[in-house]
């Protein structure tokens, strides 16, 4: 800003943001003061082209922060988002239309709308443009595709989390601190996909610990909802009601009462 250069300014702040997002390092109240302060920022300074970037991830953020009483409309079931999607596309902005899929993947898997995850990996596969946010495209994709799998005998879902996998792995051995979590968590899935259930289990205790050591508490969350599930479906109820309560005091500690909302509603114990 102080040189003058208002989009280089903008487009670090779009980078700041995404980061702080995808870390889950703030909590989400803090989060969204920020995303305040730089979107007006971005909006007084008429840089549009970041402004509509910040639109799925405020989204979002809204979506997971409190209950309106209103329903969730998730990214992809929201028709604004909807018209900035097909604007993007029309202008050929690829960098817009991936981050609405990038974002509308990961409130979409958070929410179990597993089908509209897909959806919007298989959309941002298709562009041909990616940006890899340091493995959580990928980390999130694989948890879909491995949740599709858990519904459907298509054994497209399986090749596709081996390849998300593959990716995650390369991640982790380059900066293990940010994908050696979900790289774990997602091999956890695959094994209970194949029925090792015991290294599956080891495997989610390894991923939650990895994410609580790195710090990243929203996947640590995710890790123990899907450690419950897993222990739900193996008729463990006492271990499936501890990892959901710790899913749920993590989600909440990161600021998601709306997703600690739905969490009580759909917990089957």
């Amino acid at each position: 800003m102080q040189t003058g250069d208002i989009q280089m300014a903008m487009f670090n702040a779009y980078v700041y943001l995404a980061d702080n997002f995808i870390s889950g390092q703030l909590s989400l109240a803090a989060f969204k003061k920020h995303l305040k302060v730089f979107g007006e920022q971005m909006f007084e300074h008429k840089q549009m082209v970041f402004h509509h970037l910040l639109r799925p991830i405020e989204q979002a953020v809204s979506n997971l922060l409190f209950s309106t009483g209103e329903p969730l409309l998730l990214i992809g079931r929201d028709k604004e988002q909807e018209c900035i999607l097909n604007k993007a596309i029309e202008q050929n902005n690829s960098f817009l239309a991936a981050q609405i899929f990038i974002f509308g993947c990961v409130e979409a898997y958070i929410y179990g709308d597993y089908e509209l995850a897909v959806n919007f990996a298989q959309k941002r596969h298709e562009l041909e443009f990616d940006v890899p946010f340091y493995g959580m495209t990928d980390f999130f994709d694989g948890l879909s595709f491995l949740a599709m799998a858990h519904q459907s005998s298509d054994q497209k879902w399986i090749l596709s989390a081996n390849k998300s996998i593959s990716n995650i792995d390369n991640f982790a051995k380059i900066c293990p601190s940010n994908c050696e979590h979900k790289l774990l968590l997602l091999q956890a899935e695959m094994k209970s996909m194949t029925g090792e259930a015991k290294e599956a289990i080891s495997k989610y205790e390894l991923a939650i610990s990895a994410a609580e050591r790195n710090e990243f508490i929203h996947e640590q969350a995710i890790a123990n909802e899907r450690a419950a599930e897993f222990f739900l479906r193996h008729g463990d109820s006492s271990r499936a009601a501890h990892h959901f309560s710790e899913a749920q005091s993590l989600f909440l500690k990161w600021g998601a009462q709306r997703k600690v909302d739905d969490l009580l509603m759909s917990i089957a114990l």
